[in-house]
């Protein structure tokens, strides 16, 4: 599945090309214009989705965005108690986690997009109702000021110079960082944790915290993720990033429209142009992130012809999660 997934994002990918302008229904604009508003609820970056709603905002004015950003678990808590108290307030609900997003599908209206054939099966085959609004992938970034020899691959993080140089986000901490977790076991072997974990590297809470070590040089390598640190690179941070020659482990952040949304069809419209080729060149393009849309662009430095992305298997994403977690943890010797 991995191999086959990877090759519908790669081998159709046109890099800088100028994608169709999303062409809405008018029927559709009108009714969402008239509602004005739409609620997301999201674990996505806050910064990331504001820029999202910018760019839609330019194609359709007059319709709020309200961005309802909180870490996963936290999250998914606000979806189940206002859900079980008949008070969903969410338009629109992102998980980051598609391995959970399966047993919150009674909460999702019917929803797909007219280009839906363009996104891959297995991708498809989490939920009808839910679609990847977002994708990202896990590169190595350095602090360029510390590091002259910049690692390659994943492997070469185990180098002797990066002792007690590493920085990483726990296993546990999310969707994400268990699909980095995963990979690194599957795909480069059983081994690589304690090889890594040798190497002392130091765990921060998330992406922002660790991405403020790495430019203040308390950390010289790190894995964060594109969306994370190509808009970082823009601003000006003394960052590099490096695609690995041992793989990218890809996240798909599902999204789809609640059941009870109080603004459905500017609910549609959104999720309509964001999953829409447009949609999805504004997210690479601006936000640094990465599409399984066939005919998607890369992001910023990534080349098509050496790039591998790697997917982890649903069913085993979530059938492995607890008892692999627990393992890193012991191996890391990391406590919560």
């Amino acid at each position: 599945m991995k191999a086959r997934l990877a090759l519908v994002v790669l081998t159709s990918v046109v890099a800088g090309s100028a994608l169709a302008q999303f062409k809405a229904d008018p029927a559709l604009v009108a009714a969402a214009t008239k509602e004005a508003a739409v609620v997301i609820y999201t674990a996505n970056q806050l910064d990331s989705e504001q820029q999202l709603a910018k760019k839609f905002n330019e194609r359709f004015p007059g319709i709020n965005i309200e961005i309802v950003r909180a870490p996963g678990s936290r999250l998914i808590a606000r979806v189940e108690a206002e859900a079980a108290s008949g008070k969903l307030a969410a338009d629109i609900i992102e998980f980051s986690d598609s391995g959970l997003a399966k047993s919150y599908e009674k909460l999702f209206a019917d929803y797909a997009p007219a280009n839906a054939a363009k996104y891959p099966a297995e991708i498809r085959a989490i939920s009808p109702k839910m679609w990847p609004k977002t994708s990202w992938g896990y590169v190595l970034a350095y602090n360029k000021a510390l590091v002259k020899s910049p690692p390659a691959s994943w492997a070469d993080l185990t180098r002797p110079e990066f002792k007690d140089r590493l920085g990483w986000i726990p296993a546990g901490a999310g969707g994400t960082t268990w699909t980095l977790a995963m990979f690194q076991r599957q795909k480069l072997g059983e081994s690589e944790w304690k090889n890594l974990a040798a190497k002392h590297p130091v765990m921060y809470p998330s992406d922002a915290p660790l991405l403020a070590a790495l430019i203040r040089g308390e950390a010289h390598v790190a894995p964060l993720k594109t969306n994370s640190i190509i808009p970082s690179i823009k601003d000006g941070a003394p960052v590099g990033i490096v695609y690995p020659s041992d793989g990218v482990p890809i996240t798909v952040s599902v999204a789809g429209i609640s059941a009870t949304a109080p603004h459905p069809k500017a609910a549609k419209l959104y999720l309509d142009w964001i999953l829409s080729a447009e949609g999805q060149e504004t997210w690479v393009k601006n936000s640094g992130g990465m599409t399984v849309l066939e005919g998607g662009s890369l992001p910023a430095g990534a080349d098509k012809a050496s790039l591998k992305l790697w997917f982890p298997d649903i069913k085993q994403y979530a059938a492995l999660r607890n008892d692999w977690v627990k393992q890193w943890n012991t191996t890391f010797n990391y406590r919560q």
